[in-house]
C-alpha cells in the first residue's frame, strides 16, 4: 500500500509541474545575458526549441553555446537590431525557418535609460522608444500570423519598474515603459480572440549585469559595488534581498505555459514585493 501511495504521489507531483511547453518554438530577444538569457535557458529546460537574438554576434554565439550545453533542445541565434524593422522581419523569418514555426515570443530587448529631462536628448529618447516599443510592435506584427497558423501562442514583454514607478532621474524609461504597458494591454485585446495571450513581466531589484552598473535614485553609497550596496538596497524589498534572473525566467515560463491559459493583458511583478503600485 505504501508503495502504491508513493507512486501516485510522484505521478501527481509530475503532473503539477508539467507546463506543456515541450516541442514549442520560442524566440527571446535581448537574450545574450541577464534576464533574456535566463528566460531562454528556462524555456529550453522545459523542452522548447529556442531562438535568441541580440546585436553582438560574438555574444550571441557564446550564449547559444551555453544554452546548447545545458539542454537537448534546438538552439539558434540570430543578430538583430530591434530599431530596424527589416532586421526584425528577418529575425522572425529565420526563427520560423529554423524551428518550424513560432509559439512563444519574449520581447526583452532594451535597457534602462537613466537621466533627468535636461540630461537625455530627444535622439536618445527616440532610440529607446524604437527599441522597446516600435521594435516590439514590429515583432508582434510579424509573429502573430505564425502563431495564428498554430492555433495560438504567447507574446510576453519584459517591462522595467519605471513604467509603474516614475521618477525624475529616469524620466525617459518611465515614459517608454509606460508605453509598453499600454501596448501590452491593447495588443492583448487585439490578439486574444486568436488565442494569442499577451502579458508582461515586470522585474525590479534583480541582480543582472545591467543593475551592476546602475546608480539608483535612492542610492546612499555612491561609488560602491552592487554587492557592497545590496544590504542597504535590499532593505527596501520586503523579502530582504535582491532576486536573480532565474526568478524572472520562472514567471516567463509560467506565462508561456498551458497553466496560464486564462491570463491575458496582465502584468506580473517579480520584485520581492518592492514595487508599491497597486495597478
Amino acid at each position: 500500500m505504501a508503495a502504491i501511495i508513493a507512486t501516485c504521489s510522484a505521478e501527481a507531483k509530475r503532473g503539477e509541474m508539467e507546463l506543456g511547453l515541450r516541442g514549442k518554438a520560442a524566440l527571446v530577444t535581448g537574450a545574450t545575458s541577464g534576464i533574456g538569457l535566463a528566460a531562454a535557458r528556462r524555456l529550453a529546460e522545459e523542452g522548447c526549441n529556442v531562438a535568441i537574438s541580440g546585436r553582438d554576434s560574438e555574444r550571441i554565439a557564446a550564449a547559444v553555446a551555453s544554452l546548447a550545453a545545458a539542454s537537448s533542445a534546438t538552439v539558434e541565434g540570430f543578430p538583430a537590431d530591434m530599431r530596424l524593422p527589416g532586421e526584425v522581419r528577418a529575425l522572425v523569418e529565420r526563427t520560423v525557418a529554423a524551428l518550424g514555426g513560432l509559439d512563444i515570443v519574449v520581447s526583452n530587448a532594451g535597457t534602462h535609460l537613466p537621466g533627468r529631462i535636461d540630461e537625455v536628448s530627444p535622439e536618445a529618447l527616440a532610440a529607446h522608444l524604437d527599441t522597446k516599443v516600435v521594435g516590439a510592435w514590429e515583432l508582434a506584427q510579424q509573429a502573430a500570423p505564425h502563431m495564428r497558423a498554430r492555433g495560438g501562442g504567447r507574446f510576453i514583454v519584459v517591462i522595467g519598474q519605471a513604467g509603474k514607478v516614475p521618477q525624475a532621474s529616469a524620466i525617459a524609461s518611465a515614459v517608454v515603459n509606460a508605453a509598453q504597458h499600454a501596448f501590452v494591454k491593447s495588443l492583448s485585446d487585439e490578439l486574444g480572440r486568436s488565442n494569442i495571450l499577451v502579458n508582461a513581466v515586470c522585474p525590479s531589484r534583480i541582480a543582472t549585469p545591467l543593475t551592476g552598473k546602475l546608480a539608483l535614485h535612492d542610492e546612499v553609497y555612491l561609488g560602491r559595488s552592487l554587492e557592497q550596496q545590496q544590504s542597504r538596497w535590499g532593505a527596501d524589498v520586503p523579502l530582504g534581498r535582491w532576486g536573480e534572473p532565474e526568478d524572472v525566467a520562472d514567471a516567463i515560463a509560467f506565462l508561456a505555459s498551458e497553466r496560464a491559459g486564462f491570463i491575458c493583458g496582465a502584468n506580473i511583478d517579480v520584485d520581492g514585493g518592492h514595487q508599491r503600485s497597486i495597478l
